[in-house]
């Protein structure tokens, strides 16, 4: 099975990684958070302070209107009691003051008042509708809410009237615990505003308003936006928790159904058979093959079968796989077999597929559809512990009957390879070639290899050597009495057309 291990040196910074990953998506879940909310106040208030500037706009214009109709060019009684007129039809007391141009003073519904010692300035440009806003200037207290007037222009005279917003800003940072200063900005970057809390703050979040065009510039609470950030971190960690051990125990499950879900492509298309001789070094002869699956890309290349083999053999789709090789494996040899040029193939079969009863049926459905079964070698294979040994019993005594023979498969490296010599009749044993890479080498163990054949002679079974690529190997193998060889050294696996080529 294709396992996928982590260096424990790398670790620790993954877990580093991972928990700087959380910081950083916690500060961005904070600063939203923050944003949506503080939005929603800003856009409140900008409703409320667009309303106010166009009721006094509309104010201003009632009052432009009467004052051209009595050609008003002075600050007269006749003014006045215009102005007074139309303060008493409205429902709530608001003040319109008329400034008319080069005099000292300004007239209201009230009567004349002198002009304030402290000067109002033009703070904003005219907007769209023709408004101005002006404000007093206080240089002695910075922090004082300074009244906002709004006026209109006409070549006589400036229309003023009061916007109290004060109240709405100071409901705005009602309740709201992440807030620390509010300036509030005009158009020209004047500061109309200033609200400070004494708390330290940790950064800034900015609003612009495409409406009024005023900017808010919010200092935050460090306190209280901290412990947010801290309220998302673990959030964020234990959500990545969750995820981790959700990924943990489902990895096999997805793992599983990935591969079945390439198993069933490549059966209908991308598998295919090759065939490695086995050869009788005494007199050169080829007596057998191994029938080798290959998964072919889309780009023809070949994939490495270490790499999805053990994932097959415990797939629900693997007996088919082996319906499949068998099948196709006896069509393409059945004239190379009936004209007795190779006496069998061989196909590997896992213990685990055997276990799981379906092998005896399928034996017995060959014979019934007339394939030569003779003529099968299955060599077993254990790449999972053994569990029922009495089916493996049934299988290899129903192989008897048919004439199947049955070897032992890489002998040395699979589970309880001991234990299946001690209670199961083998017709061939055969070495890995784990063993036989090293023939000729300092690190060579001959008495493994002595211990097998000895083994072997004592059950009176044949022994094969698999993975000989050198003549030096093929030499020590043959002294060591085995004569049965397959590596590169006679042949690569081939497809069919090139295994007749070569046998012919």
């Amino acid at each position: 099975m294709v396992t996928y291990g982590t260096d424990k040196r790398v670790l620790p910074w993954l877990v580093i990684a991972a928990l700087m990953l959380c910081a950083v998506i916690s500060y961005i879940l904070t600063e939203y958070q923050l944003y949506t909310k503080l939005e929603v106040r800003v856009n409140d208030f900008d409703s409320i302070y667009s309303q106010r500037l166009a009721s006094a706009n509309r104010s201003l214009q009632t009052v432009e209107n009467e004052l051209r109709a009595i050609k008003a060019n002075t600050c007269s009684q006749e003014v006045i009691d215009t102005l007074k007129d139309y303060t008493l039809t409205l429902d709530t007391l608001v003040v319109v003051w008329v400034k008319f141009l080069g005099e000292p003073f300004a007239c209201s519904a009230l009567g004349v008042s002198p002009l304030p010692q402290a000067p109002y300035y033009d703070v904003g440009s005219a907007m769209t509708n023709g408004l101005y806003v002006y404000q007093q200037m206080n240089s002695r207290n910075l922090d004082a809410t300074k009244p906002i007037y709004v006026g209109r222009h006409t070549e006589q005279y400036r229309g003023l009237i009061g916007i109290d917003v004060f109240p709405y800003i100071q409901e705005m940072l009602k309740d709201c615990d992440y807030c620390g200063a509010l300036r509030i900005l005009s158009n020209n970057q004047y500061e109309l505003f200033r609200i400070n809390k004494s708390v330290p703050y940790w950064s800034t979040l900015q609003f612009n308003s495409e409406v009024t065009g005023l900017t808010y510039s919010f200092s935050l609470n460090l306190y209280n936006k901290a412990l947010l950030w801290l309220h998302h971190f673990v959030g964020v960690v234990l959500s990545f928790g969750m995820l981790f051990v959700g990924w943990f125990l489902l990895r096999g499950v997805l793992r599983q159904y990935y591969w079945h879900r390439r198993f069933l492509k490549a059966l209908k298309k991308e598998f295919d058979l090759v065939y490695q001789p086995i050869v009788d070094n005494q007199n050169q002869e080829v007596v057998g093959v191994e029938v080798l699956l290959r998964w072919f890309k889309s780009d023809g290349s070949v994939r490495n079968t270490g790499e999805f083999i053990e994932v097959l053999e415990q797939d629900p789709i693997m007996p088919e796989v082996t319906r499949w090789v068998v099948k196709t494996a006896l069509t393409d040899l059945r004239e190379l077999l009936d004209a007795n040029i190779i006496r069998w193939c061989s196909i590997n079969v896992s213990a685990l597929e055997i276990e799981q009863g379906q092998m005896l049926s399928f034996l017995r459905e060959l014979v019934e559809e007339g394939y030569p079964v003779e003529y099968l070698s299955f060599e077993l294979t254990e790449r999972v512990p053994i569990k029922n040994w009495p089916q493996l019993e049934q299988f290899i005594q129903l192989c008897q009957e048919l004439g199947c023979k049955v070897k032992l498969d890489d002998v040395g490296t699979g589970y309880g390879g001991n234990l299946c010599l001690q209670n199961l009749d083998f017709d061939y044993l055969k070495i890995d070639q784990q063993f036989i890479r090293h023939l000729g080498t300092a690190v060579s163990k001959l008495s493994l290899i002595a211990s097998y054949i000895a083994i072997a002679k004592e059950l009176n079974i044949k022994v094969i050597a698999e993975g000989v690529e050198t003549q030096e190997q093929a030499e020590i193998l043959k002294t060591l009495g085995i004569n049965l060889h397959q590596g590169w050294l006679y042949s690569k696996a081939l497809p069919i057309k090139e295994l007749s080529a070569y046998l012919y």
